[in-house]
């Protein structure tokens, strides 16, 4: 597994046996670790939703900007547009259920409005990780996209030891699974 988080979250997650935490937070990072035969990738966001807490993502909407896909092919990650179905892995958690939840990716979060949340069949707002999680599909990867949500009222960040145990009690996905 390679853990890619964004740099304001610090050095909130160590390396272990089996992970690998990026020095980058990039779609080219992302390919470099498919190249090297990587199939696991968590990656983390903040976003905006309805309730505080941590959420995984278990389908997007991308309705803003330009797909994460246009511009060059990398033919030796996969076909041109790949199916995309199936790309998030929601993890096996030992404590109180953490929601699956359909997010939007908007330009930026910190310019979003509530109405944004309300007028779409989603769960919260995020404006970067969906890029790196497509790219990892794109070559064949699987990907937990971990969002520390909060509301448009709380600006305070959750907890960021419960990234430690998501990697200790995700269960190990077979190669042949992915």
């Amino acid at each position: 597994m390679v853990v890619f988080l964004p740099c304001g979250w610090g050095d909130v997650v160590r390396p272990c046996h089996g992970v690998s935490v990026s020095e980058e937070y990039s779609q080219d990072a992302v390919r470099k670790a498919l190249g090297r035969g990587e199939k696991l990738f968590l990656i983390g966001a903040d976003a905006l939703g309805t309730e505080n807490g941590w959420c995984f993502a278990k389908d997007h909407l991308a309705l803003f900007g330009t797909g994460d896909l246009a511009g060059q092919n990398y033919d030796s990650l996969g076909p041109r547009f790949p199916n995309l179905r199936g790309m998030y892995v929601l993890p096996e958690m030992n404590e109180p259920e953490v929601p699956g939840i359909t997010v939007l990716r908007v330009p930026d979060i910190r310019f979003s409005t509530a109405a944004e949340l309300r007028g779409f069949p989603c769960d919260a707002l995020v404006s970067h990780g969906l890029d790196l999680a497509v790219s990892a599909a794109h070559g064949g990867g699987r990907v937990i996209l971990a969002l520390n949500c909060r509301t448009f009222d709380d600006g305070s960040n959750n907890s960021f030891s419960f990234l430690n145990k998501v990697i200790q009690e995700t269960k190990e996905v077979r190669s042949s699974e992915l």
